[in-house]
């Protein structure tokens, strides 16, 4: 994809948000999770080496007198946490107006730099079939431009397996983290059970919906050839005033389904439409709490 997607407006727009997650983060006495702030403590934890954008004051100056390399001291204040960003690459997400995938993919860009700056790592693996190699253990905000040059050649093919995702994500990741899936979460029978595994390995889990106006209500009438983005199987049918009620009762449900399924197991969830702008929705996902801060 055009690396417009990631122009220098984009980049205005996630330090804003970056700079309301780390006023989020920092400027409550206790959070509702264990903290991830890193260096303000007194228990030393371990070094690492300096990335950019890193806070001068963590490094260890000594250290680079008598070796000549920087690196940043980490403190433990209560426990630190990974960002793990699961993208959705597969076919059924390029589609819409706006683009389901392009929207995703900012999401994802945004979720990601935040984690560079307020948390121990941040990590972004696309799935399809199964889990892809994806940019892992981002540091820094100097790593944004790596992450976002990787993720506008990123395309959406093949279909979706979000179990087969998990067990591969399972055998890579031991440490629990964070973990936001990016989808549209259609199959969400397999994908609850999907949640289920990440929440039983000790993730936190958040689930954004991406979903395109044309989806929730489609603009069509008269006779069309429907064509399955991920198998290619294809149906003729005459689109009728009451197939369209139909269908847009049992798309609400679907949403409603996987709604009710996060709320009952306490799974922090949003609704990312692709005609709201990707800074808006997630301004107001972190006013709200639950993901970052």
């Amino acid at each position: 994809m055009s690396t417009e997607l990631f122009d220098t407006e984009y980049l205005k727009k996630i330090e804003y948000l970056e700079l309301i997650a780390r006023r989020l983060v920092f400027g409550r006495q206790q959070a509702q999770r264990l903290s991830v702030r890193k260096g303000a403590s007194i228990e030393f934890k371990d070094f690492r080496a300096y990335s950019p954008g890193d806070d001068p004051r963590t490094v260890d100056w000594s250290v680079y007198a008598r070796l000549g390399e920087l690196v940043v001291k980490l403190y433990r204040q209560e426990e630190e946490l990974d960002l793990w960003v699961l993208l959705d690459s597969s076919g059924s997400m390029r589609f819409g107006e706006p683009d389901k995938f392009d929207q995703a993919k900012r999401i994802a860009g945004a979720l990601a730099y935040i984690g560079m700056s307020n948390m121990d790592s941040s990590s972004v693996l696309p799935f399809a079939d199964t889990l892809h190699k994806g940019r892992i253990r981002l540091r820094g905000r100097g790593q944004v431009f790596r992450l976002l040059k990787y993720l506008a050649r990123l395309d959406a093919t093949g279909k979706t397996n979000l179990h087969e995702t998990t067990r591969a994500f399972i055998a890579r990741v031991r440490r629990p983290g964070l973990v936001a899936i990016i989808s549209d979460f259609y199959g969400l029978e397999q994908c609850q059970r999907a949640i289920d595994v990440l929440r039983f390995y000790g993730h936190e889990v958040y689930v954004i919906h991406v979903a395109s106006p044309w989806e929730l209500d489609p603009p069509i009438r008269g006779e069309y050839r429907l064509v399955d983005i991920e198998s290619a199987d294809h149906a003729d049918i005459i689109v009728t005033d009451g197939m369209l009620k139909r269908y847009k009762r049992k798309h609400d449900e679907f949403t409603d389904a996987l709604r009710s399924y996060c709320m009952k197991n306490s799974i922090g969830s949003s609704l990312a439409r692709t005609d709201v702008a990707f800074d808006e929705f997630l301004t107001s996902v972190l006013r709200q709490g639950g993901l970052v801060a």
